[in-house]
């Protein structure tokens, strides 16, 4: 079954062609190469992979673009190609050591700890900060969104009097 070109979804499986986020270009592999074989020098991979450009800066743009492309990283890290800060080792590890079986959602006192520390934390915006106290008061009880009424009726206390006539 063919999909006519203007009713193919923009992201689907149908468009795995080299460019289109399925693989690299030729110009992206020869980029991928000889970014890991210069040390990663981005600007005269850039040159070594063939690209039309005569200036240096444009040859740096062109670097900065291509590492930010998603098939670009995952190509350099499959490659296992290191860099200070380029690529993060330490989250990839601890999403491949992630065993795949549903992880609960912890206690009460996990996620309160949890909102506690987002609340606390000044580098979250202050939506998701007001957010998180928000949850908290909700989670132990703060805001009763509903009223119970007892089926009893209340007992009113007896007061005796007791008049004495000391005048």
């Amino acid at each position: 079954m063919s999909i006519p070109k203007q009713h193919s979804p923009k992201h689907s499986t149908y468009n795995k062609k080299p460019g289109l986020g399925g693989r690299l270009t030729i110009k992206q592999r020869r980029f991928v190469d000889a970014y890991i074989r210069n040390g990663g020098n981005g600007t005269g991979a850039v040159f070594d992979a063939g690209y039309e450009t005569d200036s240096e800066r444009s040859a740096q743009v062109i670097a900065s673009e291509n590492l930010k492309k998603p098939v670009i990283m995952l190509a350099l890290e499959e490659a296992g190609y290191q860099d200070s800060g380029l690529i993060d080792t330490e989250r990839i590890e601890k999403v491949r050591s992630f065993s795949g079986k549903v992880q609960g959602i912890g206690t009460r006192e996990d996620r309160a700890a949890f909102l506690t520390s987002v609340y606390e934390n000044e580098s979250h915006p202050i939506g998701a900060r007001l957010k998180a106290a928000e949850l908290v008061c909700k989670m132990y009880g703060d805001f009763l969104e509903k009223v119970v009424i007892q089926e009893k009726p209340a007992r009113m206390p007896v007061l005796n009097i007791i008049y004495t006539d000391d005048e």
